[in-house]
């Protein structure tokens, strides 16, 4: 069968050239269409390492001395304690399972990011030295407040039992950090480093009280590694609402419009004190959604899956108005075969065969052409964090050799698809005309 078929491909070569050619050119632009489409898509799909469902931030506006302050008799210390009242108040309400507070954008999707070096001892301090190791993550600073757990409010996981990780009522007093699964093996090589200590660059000393799951800063990036520590002290100024956040989680079943609603009615009206005032609430879907818009994000993706979906459209017609002149040119071929006893079934099975022997022996050529576009251009599509290549981890899905080959999977099984059904269309009404017709027509 498959020596018939080469041998057919082969006396119909001149046809076939333009095929194999439309094939190269079609399989190289479809290759660089669905690249960034890849690496977006995957970013946006791996797992967050959080649960979004039922997360919410409490928003508080602040008058200042420049924005209309009401009293100005409230002193900074005054405003401390208004704020840690609001944590106390949010967190006793019934609806509330758990509360944490983050300080200069400490949870995804805030758009704000902060990080530093960290080395596992003392004597790899080398400063001015270009050979000091160290581990650069991003940092996540919270304040310690009386049953505050960013863990059980996020839903992170303890990357050994699975299960959701504890925080450690002690754990600002007693000088503990955090690390993700990413920050422990790049720093230590496991994730056995409970007890262990890291030391910031100004030699601040940490013991590792937990190591979690990888956590994504921001929904379209990478995962980076993550340092988690908590200050004892809360350094107040008069905008401490736009880097503070108070942040919650609902317990199962609660419906959130019915919290809201009672929540302004109740609970909010406590609120409009040390110069402070209830604004509302913000969901997490909704902060990764406008996150995604103001950075433009979902607009290259949706951009650039129209881009590929009108690039299958003309490949699909190109490709199917010239198989169907192929296969219209060999009617009497066909009659002839329908005459000497082949099956309707038979005959469609060559015509496929050829089509995807000719897509694959095209497609490893096109391959060549991505490969030095590749090579010269440096043209992969790259996954970063906050925009820079430089800072991205890469995931499992994006090494460049994983990258390269699901790409060139997607793109040959489209381009093979398309072929199939164009070869498939034509081939099934020229098989249904009777020889007799068939060679008449001829």
């Amino acid at each position: 069968m498959i020596k018939t078929t080469l041998k057919q491909i082969w006396n119909q070569r001149r046809t076939n050239g333009w095929i194999f050619l439309e094939v190269i050119i079609a399989g190289f632009f479809l290759w660089t269409v669905i690249d960034p489409v890849y690496v977006l898509m995957v970013n946006t799909l791996e797992d967050k390492g959080y649960e979004e469902k039922g997360r919410y931030v409490l928003q508080l506006g602040a008058y200042g001395a420049n924005h209309g302050m009401r009293d100005t008799t409230i002193t900074r210390n005054m405003r401390k304690e208004a704020f840690y009242r609001f944590i106390k108040l949010i967190r006793e309400q019934p609806e509330v399972e758990s509360t944490y507070v983050a300080l200069y954008s400490s949870m995804p999707n805030t758009g704000g990011w902060s990080g530093g070096e960290y080395y596992p001892d003392t004597l790899t301090m080398k400063n001015d030295s270009k050979e000091e190791k160290y581990t650069h993550a991003q940092q996540y600073q919270l304040l310690h407040a009386e049953g505050c757990d960013i863990f059980r409010t996020l839903g992170i996981k303890d990357i050994h039992t699975g299960k959701e990780l504890i925080m450690p009522q002690d754990a600002a007093l007693r000088n503990l950090c955090f690390i993700s699964e990413q920050f422990a093996q790049k720093m230590f090589g496991t994730t056995e480093v409970i007890g262990q200590k890291v030391y910031s660059y100004d030699k601040q000393q940490w013991e590792i009280g937990g190591v979690f799951q990888d956590i994504k800063n921001r929904d379209y990036n990478a995962s980076y590694p993550l340092f988690i520590f908590l200050s004892k002290n809360l350094s107040m100024n008069d905008y401490i609402h736009k880097s503070t956040f108070i942040v919650f989680r609902l317990k199962e079943g609660v419906d959130f419009d019915a919290f809201n609603e009672r929540f302004k009615k109740e609970v909010a009206p406590h609120m409009n004190q040390g110069n402070f005032y209830f604004k509302g609430f913000q969901s997490f879907a909704d902060l990764r959604h406008d996150l995604g818009t103001m950075s433009g994000v979902y607009n290259i993706l949706r951009l650039k899956l129209s881009l590929a979906g009108f690039t299958l459209l003309c490949i699909f017609l190109g490709m199917v108005g010239t198989f169907w002149i192929r296969c219209n040119a060999r009617r009497q071929e066909i009659g002839l075969m329908r005459s000497m006893g082949a099956t309707e079934e038979k005959i469609k099975k060559q015509f496929l065969t050829e089509a995807a022997i000719l897509v694959t022996a095209a497609f490893v050529f096109s391959l060549i052409l991505v490969v030095n576009f590749v090579v010269m251009t440096d043209g992969m599509a790259q996954q970063t964090v906050n925009g820079d290549p430089n800072f991205a981890l890469v995931s499992e899905w994006l090494l460049p050799g994983v990258q390269f080959a699901m790409v060139s999977l997607i793109t040959y099984l489209a381009l093979l698809v398309i072929a199939l059904v164009g070869t498939l269309i034509p081939v099934r009404r020229a098989v249904k005309v009777l020889p007799a017709d068939a060679l008449r027509d001829e």
